[in-house]
């Protein structure tokens, strides 16, 4: 699959140099969530794969990863989850959403959940859902999709949402990576700048 246009305007402002492939059975994947996921997110995880930026906003395995013991979770696992969230939201704080229309792709230890609304038959054209744990609003639709969203969040384009403000430049490290750097002794890969 080609870069998806989002994510290679993505690896123009993060690099992709510790990014790797999940290599994801995409078919049995769709088939184990049973539903199609969004060319950006597929894009996404073949160009760098999953856990965080800048230990801030972690994505998502569409399943779980068999050998990991560091891995953030998979929107398998994690989707009921989100659900449950919109359920313990009080009415008047959540949007006009099915709960069952909610799939997680991410999160921040915030602890923000970062999700799609999986209504339509494009899962491209699916808008961001975020949780905010310590936002203005508890739930915030963005008409966007995740490549998007993800530029304006490592820009520093949300002032009334989740944020990564950091003093270093956006940077990803993959869960494999990162497992690499533990068992070597390295706990801090994201250097100051």
């Amino acid at each position: 699959m080609a870069m998806h246009p989002g994510i290679a305007a993505l690896a123009q402002i993060m690099p992709t140099d510790t990014g790797i492939d999940e290599q994801i059975d995409w078919a049995g994947a769709e088939h184990e969530l049973d539903t199609r996921l969004p060319a950006d997110y597929r894009s996404f995880l073949e160009t760098y794969g999953a856990d965080g930026i800048n230990r801030v906003a972690y994505i998502l395995r569409p399943v779980p990863a068999p050998d990991s013991l560091y891995a953030e979770g998979s929107i398998a696992e994690d989707t009921p989850g989100a659900q449950d969230t919109w359920h313990h939201t009080p009415e008047y704080r959540r949007p006009d959403v099915a709960p069952e229309d909610i799939m997680i792709w991410g999160r921040t230890p915030g602890p923000d959940i970062l999700c799609r609304v999986t209504t339509g038959e494009d899962p491209n054209q699916w808008p961001v859902l975020v949780c905010g744990r310590h936002t203005k609003s508890r739930w915030t639709l963005y008409p966007c999709g995740m490549a998007e969203f993800l530029i304006n969040l490592v820009t520093d384009q949300y002032d009334d949402a989740i944020s990564i403000r950091d003093t270093r430049p956006p940077r990803f490290l993959h869960w494999r990576e990162e497992e690499r750097l533990i068992q070597a002794g390295i706990f801090d890969y994201y250097p100051e700048v």
